[in-house]
């Protein structure tokens, strides 16, 4: 009995207990690995997002400050911003640490057709072209002034660096939310007629991009990844979270879409644009999602003097190079600054307190490269085999 036991069913028993872990190491390698819980928006019986509960009793928007705030820009003080906007070319801080004319002087240039490695170029505001794998990205396109339906709310105090009609095919635009100032109907109306890319969205944006002419929309939710196949390349775009909100022309659109950023994929290169953004724990999460950003296109203003008057719904330049910290991005590129004249704080004020507390951080940052883009000049990342990078201009 003992000699069949150790003969038989033993070697037995060790074929099964083995096929059984086999299968249990099968079933955990199909299941994500998240060690933590990703950060998920909020959709209420009334249809609005929120991204916690917290957020529920924040109001950016209503008819009295609406009221307020057109009424303050289109009226009473054109006169004033007029004067301020002419006083501000010759404004100077106390420590000018850039060429600011030379950055806000767009060379508008024409850019390549197509660009296998990553070349970017700063278009002005949130709007940047992004070449690489051969594929032509648009982000938050906006070429003109920032409008409220017919209105002008903010005049445009520099051209695009790319314009329009010099812009190469375009094979899909990502949209980051709702707002004029990054959803301009004119530049999307012209964009549609010429390309007709795909528009990736988040959730609840798909009917109005459609009504720009756009066939193919694709609204997405925090997470969610689209591929596209071209020629055997491949480019992988995915949703990611973001703290903002969102209004369309109308007090009934309060918080009906979703806000997010987006993660650009192709060619073994990886783009984080953050769109419009508080700071939060988001931006751990997405460097656990992603290990390794290459570029991360941040905003950097509204910059007050002292506190961010504006921390539930945007990053300053000193959060943004703690969000940079936390993605762990080998190149930061600023944006959402100079493009759109509302203070001497957005032209100047922004990049000092950026370099500034840049320097600060030098030894969290290590190999980070700072890259201050001049808007309408292309950029190409190579990595490097020690994990830093080299950014420069692409050789004409």
């Amino acid at each position: 009995m003992m000699f069949r036991y150790k003969k038989v069913f033993l070697p037995l028993l060790v074929v099964v207990a083995c096929l059984s872990s086999f299968n249990l190491l099968c079933e955990q390698a199909d299941q994500p690995v998240v060690a933590y819980e990703r950060m998920m928006p909020i959709y209420t019986q009334d249809g609005c997002y929120y991204y916690n509960k917290a957020d529920m009793t924040v109001i950016h928007i209503s008819l009295p400050k609406a009221i307020k705030t057109l009424g303050s820009k289109i009226i009473l003080r054109s006169p004033i911003r007029f004067a301020q906007w002419v006083s501000s070319l010759y404004y100077k801080t106390k420590k000018e640490t850039f060429d600011i004319v030379k950055i806000l002087n767009p060379q508008q240039t024409v850019p390549c057709s197509r660009s296998q490695e990553l070349i970017f170029t700063w278009i002005g505001h949130a709007t940047f072209l992004i070449q690489v794998g051969d594929f032509n990205i648009l982000t938050d396109p906006v070429f003109g002034d920032v409008k409220v339906g017919p209105f002008t709310l903010t005049k445009r105090t520099m051209p695009p660096g790319v314009r329009l009609e010099d812009l190469p095919r375009i094979d899909a635009i990502v949209i980051s939310h709702n707002h004029s100032d990054h959803t301009d109907t004119d530049s999307l109306v012209a964009l549609a007629k010429a390309y007709d890319p795909i528009v990736y969205v988040p959730e609840g944006n798909k009917e109005l991009i459609a009504s720009m002419g756009f066939s193919r929309v694709v609204e997405c939710t925090w997470w969610d990844s689209k591929v596209i196949h071209k020629a055997g390349k491949t480019l992988k775009l995915t949703c990611v979270p973001a703290l903002h909100w969102s209004i369309r022309f109308s007090l009934q659109s309060y918080r009906k879409a979703l806000w997010s950023g987006w993660m650009i994929s192709a060619n073994d290169t990886n783009v984080f644009f953050a769109g419009d953004t508080a700071y939060g724990e988001h931006f751990k999460q997405i460097a656990n999602e992603f290990p390794s950003i290459d570029v991360a296109l941040m905003p950097i203003g509204p910059t007050n003097e002292g506190e961010n008057m504006h921390k539930n719904c945007h990053v300053d330049a000193l959060e943004a190079v703690d969000a940079c910290i936390d993605l762990k991005a080998r190149c930061f590129v600023p944006m959402h600054y100079g493009t759109f004249f509302l203070s001497k704080d957005t032209l100047t004020h922004p990049l000092n307190r950026l370099s500034e507390y840049w320097a600060t951080k030098s030894d969290v940052l290590g190999d980070t490269t700072l890259l201050i883009a001049r808007c309408g000049q292309g950029h190409t990342f190579e990595k490097k085999q020690s994990s830093d990078a080299i950014v420069q201009e692409p050789q004409s």
